[in-house]
């Protein structure tokens, strides 16, 4: 054990000793990267960098229609549904977007900047480039999101990193300009065709009146109407809501997909209770006098499309004021100031990773040249043999 010690030991001491002969090679090697470092780094272009940062507007989907949806269904359909939580992803992949970052290119003249005018495919080059030069962050700790803009002008980069804030508001509200605009048509004829039917209901609940003079549901169809009620109010309940978050996120998101089947819920139970209403009326169906039986039905559609257009009314209104609405995505809460330091090149750090890199390549060299010339001749005895 002492023995490899000592062995070890002299190892060191010779490799030390090896350095020490060569010292002059070594700080002339290391002086010499150390100085051309020194001037590389001072020629490189200095780089700065600009950031803006974002709050999103803390405005969840549809007030209106989230209350209502959380008040009229019922506590499995609305555990189903789930919240309307915004997040940074919708923001994030706008501002990757091909549009916004052609936009920011044009309006910056960047081919000319990055000096591509000449390139094969200047565009493609020139968003690459931009790509690598602009990066956004979410923080987790404080919930921003922020925009940095590294560029060789320090204006430049400020100017561009308010740019893309504003592309980003911009093209957020075009998109939901364009889909409140649809949502409220859908609305504004569903809620035309539950009027239509209401007047219609009231019209031929008029007229029977008058041609028959009396007639109230006997006490007995209370229970099984107001079922029924309920069931079909449900159904036209699920099924606004669904269209809603529908023409808000898309077919494959999580909450579209749970009210689709939270609709489908619906309708199953209102199938189960019309298949069983001999069971729910405790008189017999054919035993009612036809003009009842007329009567109930008329009440029935009444009662439901009141309920529904109660429903729908408020729904169609904040229909109509999200339309109008032209609210930003994101708030400023740091606009971009002309930054007064770079933010790259690093030129200490070039300068002692470049001057330590030379000062361990150069000992490393010495070592294996004084290796080579004890173990060269060992080394071609043994190709000479097994030649």
């Amino acid at each position: 054990m002492g023995e490899s010690h000592s062995f070890a030991g002299d190892k060191f001491w010779q490799a030390v000793r090896h350095l020490l002969r060569a010292r002059w090679l070594i700080v002339g090697v290391t002086g010499f990267v150390a100085i051309a470092s020194v001037i590389i780094s001072l020629l490189l272009t200095n780089w700065y960098r600009a950031e803006v940062r974002l709050l999103l507007a803390g405005r969840s989907s549809g007030g209106l229609i989230s209350s209502l949806v959380g008040g009229q269904l019922n506590p499995a359909a609305t555990s189903l549904l789930g919240g309307l939580v915004s997040d940074y992803q919708r923001q994030l992949a706008i501002l990757e977007s091909r549009s916004v970052m052609d936009s920011v290119i044009i309006s910056f003249d960047l081919l000319e900047v990055y000096d591509l005018t000449d390139s094969k495919f200047p565009m493609l080059d020139a968003r690459k480039m931009l790509r690598e030069n602009v990066n956004f962050v979410v923080d987790d700790e404080f919930n921003y999101l922020a925009l940095r803009v590294f560029d060789t002008d320090p204006q430049r980069a400020a100017n561009m990193a308010n740019y893309f804030a504003a592309e980003l508001n911009q093209v957020t509200t075009d998109l939901a300009a364009e889909t409140a605009g649809t949502y409220r048509r859908v609305v504004e004829d569903l809620y035309t065709s539950i009027e239509a039917g209401l007047d219609s209901v009231l019209t031929a609940q008029r007229n029977y009146r008058q041609r028959t003079g009396v007639l109230d549901l006997p006490t007995q169809g209370a229970a099984f109407t107001e079922g029924l009620i309920r069931l079909r109010s449900e159904i036209q309940m699920a099924e606004i809501s669904y269209n809603s978050l529908l023409f808000s996120f898309g077919e494959s998101n999580s909450q579209v997909q749970a009210a689709r089947e939270a609709l489908n819920k619906a309708n199953r139970t209102y199938e189960d209770a019309l298949a069983g209403q001999e069971r729910l009326m405790p008189v017999a169906q054919d035993s009612l006098p036809d003009v009842a039986l007329k009567f109930q039905e008329l009440e029935k559609e009444r009662l439901i499309l009141t309920t529904l257009i109660e429903f729908a009314r408020p729904i169609l209104e904040e229909a109509r004021l999200e339309e109008q609405l032209q609210a930003d995505a994101v708030q400023v809460m740091d606009p971009a100031q002309p930054p007064d330091k770079k933010a790259r090149p690093w030129r200490a750090a070039i300068v002692v990773v470049s001057t330590m890199s030379a000062f361990v390549m150069v000992c490393l060299f010495v070592l294996a040249r004084v290796w080579w010339h004890r173990n060269y001749h060992k080394i071609a005895a043994r190709l000479s043999s097994v030649s």
